[in-house]
């Protein structure tokens, strides 16, 4: 998704906000706008964040009875945090 310029009469297709934010964080907040722009969508990095809930997330993929395959693209899926089929 080009970035819109916007200016009289033009209307960017998604709604938009002000914010203050801190200069430790503006780097990754334009990061996050940037991704947004190009892909036109923000998907989380890596949904889990410590190895005590990637445990918990796979024993609960475990407890669903899947197969094999449907169970390991689920858990990598949540590990890198975008969809992948094996």
């Amino acid at each position: 998704m080009p970035k819109h310029k916007g200016g009289q009469g033009i209307k960017a297709p998604y709604t938009t906000t002000h914010v203050r934010v801190p200069l430790p964080v503006k780097p990754e907040v334009e990061r996050l706008i940037s991704r947004f722009h190009e892909s036109g969508e923000i998907a989380e990095e890596n949904p889990l964040t410590g190895i005590e809930e990637a445990i918990s997330f796979a024993k609960g993929i475990l407890l669903q009875k899947k197969s094999a395959k449907a169970s390991l693209e689920k858990l990598l899926t949540a590990i890198y945090g975008q969809k992948i089929s094996l």
